[in-house]
C-alpha cells in the first residue's frame, strides 16, 4: 500500500467499527507474527506470496465459509447477551459503576459507558493533550505515540480533531504570566518595626577595655559587644 501497511489498516477498521466484510490478507514478506496479528486483529485467513490462482479462490471460498460461521456465531452471542439483558432488566437495577471527571483533560471515565465509547473519549483526550505538550508537533506526535506518520493522521481524522485549529488557538491564547504578591503598607510597618537595630561601631581611634570576666575562657555575656564599646 503507499500510505501504509495492510496490517494496520485492518487494525484501524477493527476499532472503529468499520470491520463488516471478510478480509483475506496476503503478504510478501509475511511471518509467523504477521499471521498472528492479522488473525487476532479480524482477517479470515492469512496467505502468503507467491500463490496460484487455484490456491487464492480455494482460500476465498474457505474464507468466505469461515466468515458465515464467525456470523452465525456472533448473532448467537448476540441473541444470549439480549436474553442476559432482559434478565438483568426484570431481576431490579444494577448497581450504578463509578465515573471519574478528568476536567483538565476534558476527559470523563465512565464504567457504565459502552467500551468503544469510552475509547474513542480517551484516543481523543490523549492525542489532544500530548499535541499541545509537544507544541503541535505531528512528527513528534508519531515519535510519542509510536505510530507511523500514515496510521496517525487517518487517526486524527477519525477522531475529529482539527490540528491547525488548536495551533491557531494555541498563538491567539494570551501569555499568563504569573501575579506577584506586593506586601501591602501595614506589612512593611510591622517589617521595619521589628527589624534587628544596628549597633553604631566605635571610632577607629578609640581604646577599647577588656573585660577578663566576659571571655571566651569565661563567657557571660556578649565579648565582641565588650570589644566595640569605646571607653567612656
Amino acid at each position: 500500500m503507499p500510505d501504509g501497511e495492510g496490517l494496520t489498516l485492518l487494525r484501524e477498521w477493527k476499532y472503529s467499527g468499520a470491520l463488516t466484510f471478510p478480509v483475506i490478507v496476503m503478504s510478501g514478506h509475511g511471518s509467523l507474527d504477521h499471521a498472528k496479528r492479522a488473525i487476532e486483529d479480524g482477517a479470515i485467513d492469512f496467505i502468503e506470496k507467491p500463490i496460484s490462482l487455484k490456491l487464492l479462490l480455494s482460500g476465498i471460498k474457505n474464507g468466505l465459509a469461515k466468515w458465515s460461521d464467525r456470523q452465525k456465531q456472533l448473532d448467537e452471542d448476540r441473541t444470549r447477551d439480549r436474553r442476559m439483558r432482559r434478565r438483568a432488566n426484570n431481576s431490579g437495577p444494577r448497581p450504578a459503576l463509578p465515573a471519574f471527571d478528568i476536567k483538565e483533560y476534558g476527559l470523563t471515565i465512565d464504567f457504565n459507558r459502552p467500551f468503544r465509547d469510552m475509547l474513542y473519549d480517551f484516543e481523543r483526550a490523549y492525542f489532544r493533550t500530548v499535541l499541545k505538550h509537544l507544541n503541535h508537533s505531528m512528527a513528534d506526535l508519531a515519535r510519542h505515540a509510536g505510530m507511523e506518520r500514515t496510521h496517525l493522521y487517518r487517526k486524527i481524522r477519525m477522531l475529529g480533531l482539527d490540528v491547525e485549529a488548536m495551533r491557531e488557538e494555541a498563538r491567539q491564547a494570551p501569555y499568563n504570566t504569573p501575579a506577584v504578591a506586593k506586601p501591602n503598607s501595614s506589612a512593611l510597618s510591622n517589617f521595619e518595626e521589628t527589624k534587628p537595630k544596628e549597633r553604631p561601631l566605635a571610632p577607629e581611634n578609640a581604646v577599647v577595655r577588656l573585660d577578663m570576666t566576659n571571655s571566651i575562657e569565661f563567657p557571660t555575656g556578649s565579648t565582641l559587644d565588650n570589644l566595640r564599646s569605646p571607653v567612656k
